[in-house]
């Protein structure tokens, strides 16, 4: 569990799908929470350190993306870890990586997309200071197309959450601190947000 447990660890905020022969398998809070999304039956593979038993469940590798596809409309972001060595070759464990995160911004596969409708994965700016603009990307991953826009003056916030609700974007990328403080965050029908962390 070692491996998968370092991966989960630089994907926090997603499901981890792990490669294991035949079976993409998913664990601990990611079992729990794929296995009520999914509608997968719940087993466990071993005991932790404490003695509980691991929940566990899986999908085919064959029919991953129906699965994918039904995570992120459910708004959750997913990283696929593959094996990325042919096992028969391998000396002790088979080596392992992320070979691609998905979320409802970045996720182009046809079947999930709607054709009249655009994918927009949008990125929101606070103000560097009172008065100052909110800032606002939009970009859709499938298409290209791209748009930016500032908001000023004090009726700003409200503006980019009219805004927001109008281009309905499949995600939204903020620092975690802009969106809590942001009243653009009151929207009832708010995408998934994926928070990100401020580096000074």
């Amino acid at each position: 569990m070692r491996q998968y447990l370092d991966v989960k660890r630089q994907h926090r905020d997603a499901i981890v799908l792990f490669r294991m022969g035949d079976f993409y398998e998913m664990f601990y809070e990611d079992a729990l929470t794929a296995a009520r999304v999914l509608e997968l039956t719940l087993t466990s593979r071993a005991k932790d350190s404490g003695g509980a038993a691991i929940p566990m469940c899986g999908v085919p590798f064959h029919a991953v993306d129906t699965y994918l596809a039904r995570l992120v409309r459910k708004g959750f972001r997913v990283a696929i870890c593959d094996q990325v060595e042919d096992p028969r070759k391998a000396k002790g464990i088979v080596k392992r990586e992320v070979t691609r995160v998905v979320s409802p911004g970045t996720f182009t596969d046809a079947a999930y997309l709607e054709a009249r409708e655009p994918a927009f994965l949008a990125a929101i700016a606070k103000p560097a200071h009172d008065g100052g603009a909110y800032g606002l990307a939009c970009l859709d991953v499938s298409t290209g197309d791209f748009a930016a826009a500032e908001f000023h003056g004090p009726s700003a916030a409200l503006a980019l959450a009219a805004e927001l609700s109008l281009l309905r974007p499949k995600e939204v990328l903020a620092i975690s601190s802009a969106w809590r403080a942001s009243p653009a965050s009151a929207s009832s029908t708010r995408p998934p947000v994926s928070r990100l962390q401020a580096r000074s």
